[in-house]
């Protein structure tokens, strides 16, 4: 699982992240996530850091903002998604399923700066 603040984003502008893989701790080895044998589900989230349970934006792979390039997987949020947030301090998550088996794999904070508005 990974714990921590990720590099503050805009919300004026899309978020694209990194591409982030499943290693295994025991033996290294990484989990290809486009293997067609395997039952796939993520959900990235940035909640209130005030109300844990108020979502605020979700990325999925069901509404198509969470994509598995191979084989690990990233998340893109929308200027949409995040033109509502004000600027302050969020909870970000991401939540995986593997064939039945939940992980949390991201638990931290990301920091939303006011971004410029117009075209």
């Amino acid at each position: 699982m990974y714990q921590g603040q990720v590099a503050a984003i805009s919300n004026q502008a899309t978020w694209a992240s990194d591409t982030y893989e499943l290693v295994d701790e025991a033996d290294g080895t990484t989990t290809d996530l486009t293997d067609p044998l395997l039952t796939v589900d993520i959900v990235v989230t940035i909640r209130s850091d005030q109300d844990r349970s108020s979502v605020l934006a979700t990325a999925s792979i069901a509404n198509g903002k969470v994509t598995i390039p191979g084989p690990g997987f990233q998340w893109q949020f929308e200027v949409s998604d995040l033109t509502d947030l004000c600027a302050g301090t969020f909870r970000r998550g991401a939540k995986i399923t593997v064939d039945g088996f939940v992980s949390d794999i991201i638990i931290g904070t990301i920091a939303v700066l006011d971004g410029n508005y117009g075209s």
